[in-house]
Order: structure tokens, then sequence, then C-alpha cells
């Protein structure tokens, strides 16, 4: 750098001279520059329109860029610069190598790149996947019915019949109890050892869960429905419904409406927060319609589901005479007669309001004085004196 620096120069007194030595150089605009705000926008630089520059080589590039904004009426902050690479505010003329005739362009800032994903989830779902089906180091068996119960009223279950199973007939389903106590508050008591201690030194407050490692599903939920909850809690998500919001036809291995209905309740009754949300999110996007949206309704009241619930009552009013009229709202309501208040409020408030009578405050005398100011005979009826 000093060698060019001193190029063409003479003599010892060269070095105050390249202290001082100047470089002329062109700013030119990539593209129009405007100064916007939330009222207006104004183009204040045409693109490819040149500005004459002229710099002291160890002058850093801030002076410039203020210069120019001031310059052009611009904010300084709303402009980046770059000749070889992006001008930085502490770089000069000498630093990045500038010469006279060289050209700086100059364009709106740009908004910085997002950084690039820490990791891509797809290895994450395969490998929660993998861990799911890997039965060797699980240590906590769900034990289940292996046909579960069949529907009844709004959703809720009961058994086809009411002969005891041993538990030899049971679905056995595996799982990692440090998996299960990470994900959901449920498990992390159930399976809580220490709760506390009676005068005599006995553990007492704990289930008998935390001991066994066997937790008994209710009959009512199906193997199906566990390991579709099993999935969600390993991989936070379940891959057939994921499926379904690409496919337009038939989707492989669907959950139905009755088994989201039961995936719902079994969230509701274990806690499942997430698996909750995201199950009424789904029977809301493909399973509302008008042969199923009663049953849906009436499940809400039992499982305790907000969001399905103002959902269906949407639907229902947007779809009053269809739904009031099918056979299946009528049964099902039958049985929660009580939800049928909201149905009636809402649909109270689709009919507009009829205007208020005049309310009547005149006494006797002001009603002889109108009835004779408007022509009423004699034979017609004055109201009497209060």
């Amino acid at each position: 750098m000093a060698a060019n620096n001193n190029r063409g120069g003479n003599g010892g007194g060269n070095g105050n001279n390249n202290m001082n030595e100047h470089v002329e150089f062109t700013v030119k605009a990539e593209e129009d520059l405007y100064l916007s705000g939330s009222e207006n926008t104004i183009r204040r630089v045409t693109a490819d329109t040149n500005y004459s520059c002229l710099m002291l080589k160890t002058q850093r590039f801030s002076s410039l860029f203020r210069h120019y904004a001031k310059y052009h009426g611009l904010r300084k902050d709303d402009l980046e610069y770059y000749f070889v690479n992006p001008l930085e505010n502490e770089d000069t003329p000498e630093t990045v190598q500038l010469q006279r005739g060289d050209i700086i362009m100059v364009r709106k800032k740009r908004k910085p790149e997002p950084p690039e994903p820490a990791a891509d989830d797809t290895e994450f779902f395969k490998d929660m996947k993998e861990l799911l089906d890997d039965e060797e180091h699980m240590d906590t068996v769900f034990l289940v019915h292996p046909s579960g119960g069949t529907a009844s009223k709004a959703g809720t279950k009961r058994r086809a019949d009411s002969s005891p199973v041993s538990d030899d007939d049971l679905v056995e389903i595996r799982a990692h109890k440090c998996i299960l106590t990470a994900r959901a508050d449920y498990f992390k008591a159930l399976f809580r050892k220490n709760a506390g201690e009676d005068a005599s030194g006995r553990k007492v407050g704990t289930f008998r869960e935390s001991s066994e490692c066997i937790i008994r599903v209710e009959p009512q939920f199906t193997p199906k429905i566990v390991r579709l909850m099993l999935e969600f809690l390993y991989t936070n998500r379940v891959e057939c419904l994921q499926v379904s919001t690409k496919l337009n036809g038939p989707v492989p291995h669907a959950v139905t409406t009755d088994e989201l209905l039961n995936l719902l309740h079994l969230a509701d009754m274990w806690q499942l927060r997430d698996l909750k949300r995201m199950v009424e999110h789904e029977l809301i996007r493909s399973h509302m319609k008008i042969n199923t949206v009663a049953r849906m309704y009436c499940s809400t009241d039992d499982f305790h589901a907000k969001r399905l619930s103002k959902s269906c009552l949407e639907f229902i009013m947007d779809n009053y005479r269809e739904v009031t009229g099918s056979v299946n709202f009528q049964e099902e309501m039958k049985h929660y007669p009580t939800l049928l208040i909201p149905v009636l409020k809402a649909a109270a408030e689709l009919i507009p309001e009829q205007p208020p009578k005049k309310a009547r405050t005149s006494g006797a005398g002001d009603s002889l004085a109108k009835a004779g100011n408007d022509g009423i005979g004699e034979s017609e009826t004055v109201p009497n004196e209060i």
C-alpha cells in the first residue's frame, strides 16, 4: 500500500502529501431512491444518476454517507453503499483500494437474509418415529382393550358388552417413561415416587403406576387412539393428519370423526393441551358437516372444547335450516337439551329487533285536546283519566 501511495512521488516530502491526497470518484444510484413515510412517498434520486465526489484517501466513508443523504433529502439509515464489497462507516478510499474514476453504487438498504435453520426437523421426526417403534428400551406399558367401546350419544363411549376383560386379553402398547413425563404433567404426577410420608414413614400420595409402570387405559379407547396419542407425544404431530392437509382424495389410514372425538376425549382426560388443540383444529377444518356437527357440538360439553363449540355454533347458524332439519341433529340434541340454549340465543341474534313502541305519557286533558285537533268524533273512545 505504501508503494502504491508513493507512486510517481519525489523526495522526503511525499509522506505529508499522501496524508492530503484526494481521490475523485462517482456515486451512482443503482435504483430509484425514495423518501418514504406513512402519508406519502417521494422519489428523490432517479436510477443511474451520477454524483461526483472528492475525498481524502484517508477519510472515513461515514462522512460520505452522511453528506449524500443530506444533499438528496434522504435518510442515511435507509441507504447502503458497495464498491467491491459492502462499504462500512470505518472504511476509507485507501482501505478499499478506491482509485480515480471508480464508481460506488448506492441503493436502498436490503433487509438481512433470514438465518439458515439450525436443523431440519425431518430428521428429528424420523428419529423420534424410530424411537417410538423401538420397544427394546421401553419401560412403560399401556394396557388397552382390543376393540374399545361403541359410540353412544354425543361421541362418549361405552363397552359393547359388560363382560370383564382379563389383562391377558388386553393389548400391550409400550412407551418410554421419560418421554411421557417430559411431555405431560399428567404422566409426571402419575409416576411421581416421593409425594410424601405419613407418621410411620410410609410413602403416601403416590399412584401404583409409579412402581408398576403399567397404565390401564379406559375401555372406550382403542389401541389406535392410544397410538395416535403417543405419536403426538413423541413427534409433536400426527402424520396421517399432516398428510390429509396435502391430499384432496382419500387419505391412507385416515382418522374418522368418531375416532377424532375419542382422541379429543383422551386428550381432555389426560390434560394434553396441545393435542387437544390440534384435534379441535382438525375437526373444524376437515370434519364439520351437516350430519356430523351435532355430534361434535354435543361432545364439546363433555370434553370442554370451547374452540370447537364456537365453530359448531357458527356452522349451525350458517346452515340453520339444513342442520336443524337433520335427523342426526334432533337425535343428538335429545341427550343435551341444555345445549339448545346457545343455539336459540345465536338464532335470536339473527332476527332484526322491532322498533320499541312509543310510550304514552299524556294525561286525559292532553288526550282530549289532541282528539279535538285530530278531528276525533264524539263516537270515538277517549281514555279515562287515571
